[in-house]
């Protein structure tokens, strides 16, 4: 019984430890647009606390059309920032390099393109924004989010 205890101890230390880590990165939640484009990311919280949901999307006409789904968790004792794009590929896994209440840098030296994501919060008077990129292979794509929502 002690040993049983002792187990569900561990278990909800950890569970608030994801929950207190991922809540570093609340500044993503909300709804994104893409500067002079109908591009959108919307993040909000996972119902148990311990991720970040993302989905991008564009507007073509009337037609919403999906483009990802991403998971932003903590595990592992690192941050991982996880796109699924619409399409046959499997998520592939960024793992965080650097973080700060600013933004973050998620890599992965093995997958063809991107290689690594880059994300910046900007606050300004007027609005929030993220400057945002994905590189690889010294190419870079830039993208300038400003927070609708």
């Amino acid at each position: 019984m002690k040993k049983q205890i002792m187990i569900m101890s561990v278990c909800l230390l950890i569970a608030g430890a994801s929950q207190a880590q991922v809540k570093e990165f609340a500044w993503l939640v909300g709804t994104w647009k893409i500067k002079d484009k109908m591009v959108f990311e919307r993040w909000k919280p996972a119902r148990d606390g311990k991720a970040l949901e993302g989905f991008s999307f564009r507007i073509k006409g009337t037609d919403t059309v999906a483009m990802e789904q991403i998971r932003f968790i903590y595990e592992g004792n690192s941050f991982h920032y996880i796109p699924d794009l619409a399409g046959d590929q499997p998520p592939v896994d960024f793992k965080l390099t650097q973080h700060n209440a600013q933004g973050f840098v998620a890599e992965n030296p093995q997958h063809d393109f991107p290689k690594v994501i880059r994300y910046k919060l900007i606050r300004k008077e007027n609005a929030d924004v993220i400057e945002a990129s994905i590189e690889g292979d010294g190419k870079v794509i830039p993208y300038h989010f400003e927070r609708v929502k």
